[in-house]
């Protein structure tokens, strides 16, 4: 896998995660405005869904574009938090299933989205191992190779004819 197809990949991810947490997990009550008994003037309503679902999707967001910028060791800590990030996006959507409140399928669908989010996050890590750095800027030994770089002069001379040095 490359880099680039690595970070796609989460970023699709993350972008599905936060499709899904958009959504009604939460069903209203029957008639929202049926008073709530032993409570004058309140009407039921369905709590909205949980910020934590954003924030995980988030979080993961933001740990994709880190991996572009970030040497190996980092990116093997990203990940694992990009890893635990989408494991609570799993419990937020099975604790919504398994609470008393009436809900939607969507905590289904976020349940095994999360989980297939954590596994993409852990091949992406673990796939980014064999990445390469980038070498572009570093410097050969120019001094070894006859190069313009070795000598002030012919450095001077090379960047007035226009070669990157």
């Amino acid at each position: 896998m490359t880099k680039a197809r690595g970070i796609l990949a989460l970023l699709v991810s993350a972008a599905a995660l936060w499709i899904v947490a958009g959504r009604t997990w939460i069903t209203a009550a029957a008639d929202p405005t049926t008073p709530v008994p032993g409570v004058a003037q309140a009407t039921a309503e369905a709590p909205g869904n949980s910020p934590l679902l954003v924030s995980c999707a988030a979080i993961i967001a933001v740990i994709a574009l880190l991996f572009g910028l970030l040497e190996r060791v980092g990116r093997w800590v990203v990940g694992g938090v990009a890893v635990l990030a989408a494991l609570g996006y799993s419990g937020v959507a099975l604790a919504t299933m398994l609470a008393d409140r009436p809900h939607t399928a969507w905590p289904g669908v976020g349940l095994v989205l999360g989980l297939a989010v954590a596994a993409v996050a852990a091949w992406v890590t673990r796939a980014s191992g064999r990445w390469q750095a980038s070498a572009r800027y570093e410097r050969s030994s120019a001094a070894d190779d006859g190069e313009p770089g070795a000598d002030p002069t012919r450095t001077w001379d090379a960047l007035s004819r226009g070669e990157d040095v």
